[in-house]
C-alpha cells in the first residue's frame, strides 16, 4: 500500500515566512503532506494545543531557525521552541537547518533585544545538539536540503504515513486478525481463572503463559525493505520493561518502537529496528489476556490508533515483581 507521509513544518512566521512557503510547496510537489498552519500561526496558547494535535499526526518534523525568535508562550519560551520540545517529547524525528551565516541576515530579519538574541541562540544550542543538523543559505539551499533529509529519514526510519481509504483494508490482513483473534480466545479462556483473583498478579504464576514468539523488523541503512527475525520473548520481562511508557497509555505504533529499542540493546543490533504489526496484536491480546493492560481505540484526525495503558492488575504484579526480587536478593546475601 503506497503512503503519504506528513512533514510538520515550524519556524518563525515574521521573518521565515518565504522560506517556509518555499519548502512546503517543494515537499508537495515531491508528494509529501506539509503541515505548517501557514493560516494559523501559533501566537496563543490555544492555538499551540491545536497545533499540538497536528505534530502528533505527523510523520518528520522540521524546524528552520533564522534571525529571531519568535513570540513568547506563557512560560517564557518561544513557540517555535514549545512546537520542537513537544516534538521531541513525543519522539517524532526532527530535522533542524540552522543558517550558514547570520551575519549575512538582513537587519529587519533579527532580533534587536538583548535578552531575545540570548534564547535564540540557546535555541540554536539546544537544535545542535543529540541530532545532525543542515545549514542553510538561501531559499533554494534550503528547499533542497530539506527534501534531502526528508528522503533519507523516510529511508532510515519510515513513518507511519496515511493510507487511500480503499487501500486500507487488506482482506489477507483482515483473514489473519480474525485468525489470531480465534487462536488468542483459546488462550484468554484458560487464563480466566488466573484473573478472577489476586493471584494472578503472582510472577510465578504469569510465567506459566510467558513465552511468545515476535517478529522483529530490522531495518538495514541501505535497504529499503526490513529484514524479518523471529525471537522467543518473555512477555513478563516484556512488561517490566515497558511499564514506565505504558503508564502514559502510549500508541500501539509507539510501543512496538519501544520493544525494537529494547531488543536492539540486548542484541546488539545496529540498525533501527521494531516489533512487528501481526506480532504486536499477540502481545497485546495475551498481556490484556492476563489482565496487565487494556486497549483502547482513539481516533486521530483520519486515522484509528490503538492505544496501551496499565491495569489495577498491571500495577499490582509490577510490585510483586519487584518485592519478589528483593526477597530473592535477600536470600542470596544471606
Amino acid at each position: 500500500m503506497d503512503r503519504v507521509f506528513q512533514i510538520f513544518i515550524s519556524s518563525t512566521s515574521t521573518d521565515l515566512q518565504d522560506e517556509r512557503q518555499a519548502v512546503s510547496n517543494t515537499l508537495a510537489k515531491a508528494g509529501y503532506m506539509p503541515a505548517g498552519l501557514e493560516l494559523f500561526p501559533a501566537t496563543d496558547q490555544q492555538q499551540l494545543d491545536y497545533i499540538k494535535r497536528i505534530i502528533d499526526r505527523s510523520d518528520y518534523y522540521v524546524v528552520i531557525a533564522g534571525g529571531r525568535y519568535g513570540s513568547l508562550s506563557d512560560d517564557g519560551l518561544s513557540f517555535t521552541e514549545e512546537e520542537f520540545e513537544y516534538a521531541r517529547s513525543k519522539d517524532i524525528p526532527i530535522l533542524a537547518f540552522l543558517p550558514e551565516n547570520p551575519g549575512n541576515i538582513a537587519i529587519g530579519k533579527t532580533e534587536t533585544d538583548a535578552r531575545l538574541k540570548e534564547k535564540l541562540d540557546a535555541f540554536k544550542a539546544r537544535l545542535s545538539t543529540g541530532r545532525i543538523v543542515e545549514f542553510w543559505n538561501n531559499e533554494n539551499d534550503l528547499c533542497m536540503k530539506v527534501m534531502l533529509a526528508v528522503a533519507t529519514a523516510v529511508n532510515l526510519k519510515p513513518g507511519v504515513g496515511w493510507i487511500r481509504g480503499d487501500q486500507a483494508i487488506d482482506p489477507k490482513v483482515l483473514q489473519e486478525l480474525e485468525r489470531l483473534r480465534i487462536e488468542n480466545t483459546d488462550f484468554r479462556q484458560k487464563l480466566a481463572d488466573l484473573n478472577r483473583d489476586e493471584s494472578s498478579t503472582n510472577p510465578t504464576l504469569v510465567a506459566s503463559a510467558d513465552s511468545v514468539t515476535v517478529e522483529l523488523l530490522v531495518y538495514r541503512s541501505e535497504e529499503g525493505f526490513p529484514d524479518s527475525i523471529s525471537r522467543t520473548i518473555s512477555l513478563s520481562d516484556l512488561f517490566v520493561g515497558l511499564y514506565d511508557h505504558l503508564l502514559k497509555s502510549p500508541s500501539e505504533a509507539y510501543v512496538r518502537e519501544l520493544v525494537g529499542y529494547w531488543y536492539r540493546q540486548n542484541l546488539h543490533i545496529s540498525d533501527y529496528c521494531e516489533l512487528g504489526e501481526k506480532s504486536a496484536i499477540v502481545v497485546r491480546d495475551k498481556l490484556e489476556a492476563l489482565g496487565l493492560i487494556k486497549s483502547r481505540s482513539i481516533i486521530a484526525g483520519f486515522s484509528n490508533h490503538i492505544a496501551w495503558s496499565v491495569t489495577e492488575k498491571g500495577k499490582q504484579f509490577l510490585a510483586s515483581r519487584r518485592t519478589l526480587r528483593i526477597g530473592q536478593s535477600g536470600s542470596a546475601a544471606t
